[in-house]
């Protein structure tokens, strides 16, 4: 019998060859202990799993980003460069890191869009509706648009095709969007001066896109913006309800936009009016409701203590003429106490027969300035309080999401 058992041993493959601990060092005898227990073959087939799946794991964010960067270059107009993709399988998320979307002509000095990071990660809020759904937030973002001469000096707008690419890339419906310090920029290269209008700290948040909550509400999808337009001074603050699953347009919105300095604006205002603003500020207040194809609502524009002045060029002669027209009209529909120039705009009507009461408007000037002062808030009752109708009607059953 022991004879039996040497020749056996001795055919032995080397794999399956019983290990001895205790001739092993000391710093692999666990390792010696794992491999008796399980097999040397078992541990092998670990080993070789576990290197597969580091070299997965390294070079699938390589492979990755550089099929994306591949896949933006062949969209119209703009090439898409990605530094860095963070891919956490834990969390199910993905992270962009130093996204630029870049004109192709080069004739624009700017880039369209940059992010220092974009997030497309589950919602796993979601999850107790049984559906499975995706957020987008965008961190520290900017967006440049440029009004040029030409289409290859112009950026506005990106072409339907970057949509539809980006919708087909998310693995999951995208429910929830979110912008993190944000900024905006309008830019003319070609007008004199040079024309840039900022928007710092830009805050966004669209939520319940996809309506996971089965809302019956004619308008279940809510929208909140913040910013501060120009400079530190001015704000802007919108509330919206949507419907983006209608094909007519559906929503209810609320803007509050405060104390916009003007002289930040002189290059704008010297394109249109030959002059400058020494002085002055712009506050704006809106609401409609739009539904069923019509429209209703109204537009409280607000100019205070403005005063114009030649621009630095032409400080004689012709302009310093034209400034002092535009300040003595100015002085005509100016209230003398409050230092206003405002108006209320009733806007309503069909998409198909749109309306604005023009002289409802002209009439709100002089209203204003010679007999009451237009208050500078919301009237009441609010058409759409915090961004709904007062009675936001209910429907049998939620809209079909749209394909």
């Amino acid at each position: 019998m022991a004879a039996l058992t040497e020749d056996r041993s001795a055919g032995s493959s080397p794999l399956t060859k019983p290990v001895d601990i205790q001739k092993q060092p000391k710093a692999l005898r666990p390792f010696a202990r794992l491999a008796r227990a399980l097999g040397i073959e078992v541990l092998a087939i670990a080993f070789a799993l576990l290197v597969l799946f580091m070299v997965v794991w390294y070079t699938t964010p390589y492979l990755l980003r550089d099929y994306l960067n591949k896949r933006g270059s062949e969209l119209p107009d703009y090439k898409l460069n990605i530094h860095w993709i963070e891919i956490n399988p834990i969390a199910c998320n993905v992270q962009l890191e130093d996204l630029v979307l870049q004109k192709k002509s080069n004739a624009i000095p700017v880039p369209f869009f940059t992010a220092r990071k974009v997030l497309v990660a589950m919602q796993w809020t979601q999850l107790i509706h049984l559906d499975l759904r995706s957020n987008i937030t965008l961190l520290q973002p900017v967006v440049n648009f440029v009004n040029g001469p030409t289409p290859e000096t112009s950026q506005i707008v990106l072409e339907p095709e970057w949509v539809t690419t980006v919708k087909k890339l998310v693995p999951m419906k995208i429910n929830q969007f979110k912008i993190h310090g944000g900024i905006i920029h309008y830019y003319d290269f070609h007008a004199d001066p040079q024309i840039d209008i900022p928007i710092t700290h830009l805050e966004l948040v669209a939520d319940n896109l996809t309506n996971t909550t089965k809302s019956k509400d004619l308008m279940p999808q809510t929208v909140t913006i913040t910013c501060h337009p120009v400079n530190e001074h001015g704000s802007l603050e919108a509330h919206l309800s949507v419907n983006v699953d209608l094909k007519q347009p559906t929503f209810a919105e609320k803007v509050e936009l405060k104390n916009i300095q003007l002289p930040p604006l002189n290059s704008f205002i010297a394109k249109y009016l030959s002059v400058y603003a020494k002085s002055g500020s712009f506050s704006f207040l809106s609401e409609m409701v739009s539904k069923e194809g019509s429209y209703d609502g109204y537009m409280k524009p607000f100019f205070t203590d403005l005063k114009f002045e030649p621009m630095p060029k032409d400080r004689g002669g012709i302009a310093a003429i034209w400034a002092s027209i535009v300040n003595g009209l100015k002085g005509i529909v100016e209230n003398d106490e409050t230092k206003t120039v405002a108006t209320q705009v009733p806007v309503h009507g069909k998409y198909t027969d749109p309306h604005v009461e023009f002289w409802t408007a002209a009439f709100g000037i002089l209203k204003n300035a010679w007999f009451q002062a237009l208050a500078e808030k919301f009237n009441s009752p609010a058409i759409a309080p915090g961004g709904k109708p007062p009675e936001q009607p209910k429907l049998a059953q939620p809209v079909p999401e749209r394909q």
